[in-house]
């Protein structure tokens, strides 16, 4: 396993100060792991509100099952690498996602309940495997690395399937009632930061799959303004805030 160096601060050819790799090796990271930490907790509110109302109406939970995949994924990916902020920007990510996950699932219909069920197994079984196999079978960290980070991007193409559906109600409907527009900001900043980090430390891993989700927030910010939210009305009762806001993605 390559150990994490700590990313020097120093030039090789003098002892100056390097401002650029202070801000692409810690400052850019740390920010990304901070963003990420508020984006996973903003459904906390909404989660909070089902456990009080004992009741998951027509929201779908689904998406929380993902943020456990994507979050466990990249998780393996920064072990293996021993990247500290890898770690960071997803540890609490897991652990809200279980949290959230179960107390839905709580309160889901029977159908719900089913569809989270199979994508949790497929899911666990896919990572589960990945583990064993690099463990006991892959000896070389280069293609230890790479495996877990191909299952990441893989279970990270399966997570943007929500923002493309999103956006494409968007251009049905012509109304961006479905997308939260600090969330599509607040997404386009975190990849932005993480398309650094990765660029600085070679990795394509962590740069490409964000530079994806930096786009996917750059055009949902212009669907927003191109097609302002329709109001519609709702019953009482019916005013659950969006269990989550679609398109976010950290490494």
């Amino acid at each position: 396993m390559t150990a994490w160096t700590g990313r020097a601060l120093l030039d090789d050819d003098d002892d100056e100060f390097d401002f650029k790799k202070l801000f692409l090796h810690h400052l850019a990271p740390g920010l990304g792991c901070i963003i990420a930490f508020l984006m996973f907790v903003s459904p906390l509110k909404t989660v909070l509100q089902i456990r009080a109302n004992k009741h998951l109406g027509d929201l779908n939970p689904l998406p929380l099952v993902a943020i456990i995949a994507n979050c466990a994924a990249w998780l393996i990916y920064g072990c293996i690498n021993a990247d500290p902020y890898v770690i960071a920007a997803n540890e609490p990510g897991l652990l809200l996602g279980i949290f959230m996950t179960v107390s839905c699932y709580g309160f889901a219909d029977p159908k719900a309940r089913d569809v989270m069920l199979k994508a949790l197994m497929f899911f666990s079984v896919l990572l589960s495997s990945v583990g064993i196999a690099i463990a006991l079978f892959i000896e070389d960290d280069e293609w230890a690395s790479k495996t877990a980070g191909y299952t990441a991007v893989f279970i990270l193409l399966c997570y943007y399937g929500a923002p493309l559906s999103s956006m494409a109600e968007v251009l049905r409907t012509r109304s961006s009632a479905s997308l939260f527009w600090p969330t599509s900001l607040m997404n386009t900043i975190n990849g932005l930061l993480w398309v650094a980090y990765g660029t600085a430390v070679n990795d394509p891993f962590i740069a490409i799959p964000n530079a994806i989700g930096a786009a996917f927030g750059v055009i949902q910010i212009g669907l927003i303004n191109i097609y302002p939210a329709k109001k519609v009305s709702t019953p009482p009762g019916d005013d659950v805030e969006p269990l989550i806001h679609e398109g976010r993605h950290v490494a």
